[in-house]
């Protein structure tokens, strides 16, 4: 165990106000990021530093293992990581730089304030008075791929630096005009008469004509072309087709058995459901007694599922009526599995407290520890025995159907014959097409990219479902100019895209002539040319209109006078005609009751911005005194990486 104290904010008052001496002086230089001179420094010889800030280093392995956090904790989609790498390194490197400057400032983390942010960062079951369990922490860290010296370490970066970043706010002031102003922006009002063209109204008028779309297509011949196409034979070897004809014998199934009694070993166990109530050392007082609420509910006789569906707060359980299936010893915390294993079956416990608050168990079924009777496993050990006979013939069959297909890859049905299989053909496949018995592949497309016609691949590519597939190429389509009948699906959309903007811009177009020839009489205009106007209630820039958007999106709206036409616009895919019929101003009267929240926003603002600008500067200072050195070519091959994989 280990104690941990909270830190005293007066503490952290004096250190900032020693502070702001210091960095007031050097924040004219670096508030202004082109007051440096120099030239960033040269890239480094070993390959896997990604940066290098004063002494310290920033290495491709601290960045994969940030990746592998992040899409752990699915902050990131795998398939995006190519594109966020460079933004989670500019993300360390502006960290360390700000600590490196902290540090230079003088700006320590003492040893409390560290425990006190980890503390902090740290889920509420973990921490009780004040005190971590070293052990479940340690099980935690480890899980995340971290130690406690390394969290210790990267906490106090943190502190360090959010130290400089309060120093650097502390200058920032809101005037009460910028109070007023932002008050005003936010509250006034505007009501407007409009109409909202969009495609989909004019969408038969915009179908063009054959002779139309031929005009299109012979007016950008140029860009339509028609890609490379590959026809392909696949062989696609599948385990589970193998292992079927693998039925193992009686005589063979009581081999398996008897050779892996111990996989049927059962330990004893114990089927429950539980509610469970959350509750630490700030809601214990008031989750107590709902807790004893409703133990004497079930007491009572009330249905056990239906309170758990209609009380208990764990997720996994709840909608299952509070079902946790079989477990065993070592499974749960110590206290729910003592508790689970010393009830008899159809009993409920008592309130049972643990880290995460109050359960109450009830016990469906206990099984003691014993040996699997055959009866009971043996389709299992059938399933298991096809499939160990199937992985060792997949990759015979594998070598041997490379082996003939390379022989002749024109052919890939003697291929397929030859390892008792059908071959699948694929007929003018496009780059990235899926792939008949395949799919869409990305090794398996790489690896076909690079074939001519005649070629076959090296060796089989295994797809996620454990099937073996291997192709050869058997013919190859050009990449070529298209045709008219080959581009005549693509030309035909494009061309009606077009057509429907034309028509837009034109019909908006002829509404705001005919509105400003008539004075500004937009609903006339409107009645006259059969296009529907609307007319929107009181709205503030956030205030939604009718098929249009929010308000804010309006060019003008809320600049130009009442009686004024705008547009057209292009708002939300369409094109808008609008009228200001009124404007409401904000009602200062309501001023003072949010002028604190507006003051904090506009701080907030002001601080973000005053700390970019800061971090902007300083970064450009080290790297002109070659104290920051940013390796572009390892960043890039990391970018490589994550795009191949």
């Amino acid at each position: 165990m280990f104690d941990l104290f909270r830190s005293r904010d007066k503490a952290v008052r004096a250190l900032l106000t020693v502070m702001l001496g210091l960095v007031a002086v050097s924040m004219v230089t670096y508030l202004i990021p082109g007051s440096g001179t120099g030239s960033s420094g040269a890239g480094a010889d070993d390959k896997t530093i990604v940066a290098q800030v004063g002494k310290e280093e920033i290495t491709a392995q601290e960045v994969n293992k940030a990746i592998q956090n992040m899409t752990r904790s699915r902050q990131l989609p795998p398939e995006l990581l190519s594109i966020y790498v460079p933004q989670i390194v500019n993300q360390m490197v502006n960290e360390r730089v700000m600590a490196y400057e902290a540090g230079r400032l003088g700006i320590r983390a003492g040893s409390e304030e560290t425990d006190t942010a980890i503390i902090d960062s740290l889920p509420a079951q973990l921490v009780k008075d004040g005190k971590v369990d070293s052990a479940t922490l340690n099980a935690m860290l480890q899980a995340e791929g971290m130690t406690f010296a390394s969290l210790r370490e990267s906490t106090a970066r943190q502190v360090i630096v959010n130290k400089l970043e309060q120093v650097i706010s502390q200058g920032v002031i809101v005037t009460p005009k910028e109070i007023e102003d932002e008050f005003k922006k936010r509250n006034e009002k505007v009501k407007i008469q409009y109409a909202f063209l969009t495609t989909t109204r004019f969408q038969a008028e915009g179908e063009p004509t054959e002779a139309e779309v031929k005009a299109y297509y012979e007016k950008h011949q140029a860009e339509f072309r028609t890609a490379e196409k590959k026809s392909f034979g696949v062989i696609v070897l599948d385990p589970a087709r193998i292992g079927a004809a693998n039925m193992p014998s009686e005589g063979q199934i009581q081999s398996e058995y008897n050779n892996r009694r111990n996989d049927f070993q059962v330990a004893e166990r114990v089927k429950a459901r539980h509610i469970l109530l959350k509750a630490d050392a700030s809601n214990d007082a008031t989750v107590k007694p709902k807790a004893e609420a409703l133990l004497k509910q079930i007491q009572g006789g009330a249905d056990f599922a239906k309170l758990a569906k209609e009380n208990s707060e764990d997720p996994g359980s709840k909608d299952q009526g509070g079902e946790v299936g079989w477990m065993v010893r070592g499974q749960m915390v110590p206290e729910f599995e003592k508790a689970g294993f010393a009830l008899k079956v159809g009993e409920t416990s008592g309130l049972v407290k643990t880290t995460y608050g109050y359960h109450i168990l009830q016990v469906e079924a206990h099984e003691q520890a014993h040996l699997q009777p055959l009866d009971e496993v043996k389709g299992q050990i059938i399933v298991d025995y096809q499939k160990r006979m199937a992985s060792q013939q997949l990759q015979s069959l594998a070598d041997k159907a490379t082996g003939e297909l390379r022989k002749d890859p024109l052919h890939p049905e003697k291929a397929a014959e030859a390892v008792g299989t059908a071959v699948v053909k694929a007929e003018n496949i496009q780059t990235g097409d899926p792939i008949p018995g395949v799919g869409v592949n990305k090794e398996f497309n790489d690896l076909v990219a690079a074939l001519r016609k005649g070629e076959a691949m090296a060796g089989p590519v295994v797809l996620q479902d454990g099937r073996a597939v291997i192709a050869s190429v058997t013919d190859v389509q050009a990449a070529h100019p298209a045709s008219y009948d080959e581009a005549r699906g693509e030309a035909k959309t494009r061309a009606g895209q077009e057509k429907l903007n034309n028509l837009l811009q034109d019909k908006s177009t002829l509404l705001m002539g005919k509105a400003q020839q008539y004075g500004g009489d937009l609903e006339k205009a409107g009645k006259e040319l059969k296009i529907e106007i609307k007319t929107s209630t009181d709205v503030d820039r956030q205030g939604a209109i009718e098929t249009v958007g929010t308000a804010s999106t309006i060019p003008d709206v809320f600049t130009k006078p009442v009686g004024a036409l705008l547009g057209p616009s292009a708002v939300n895919g369409g094109r808008l005609i609008a009228k200001i019929l009124t404007k409401t101003p904000a009602d200062v009267a309501t001023l003072a009751s949010q002028t604190d929240s507006i003051r904090g926003e506009i701080r907030q603002k002001k601080s973000r911005d005053r700390a970019q600008l800061f971090q902007d500067g300083l970064k450009e200072r080290l790297k002109a005194d070659k104290t920051l050195k940013i390796h572009e070519d390892v960043i890039q091959r990391l970018v490589a990486n994550y795009k191949r994989s």
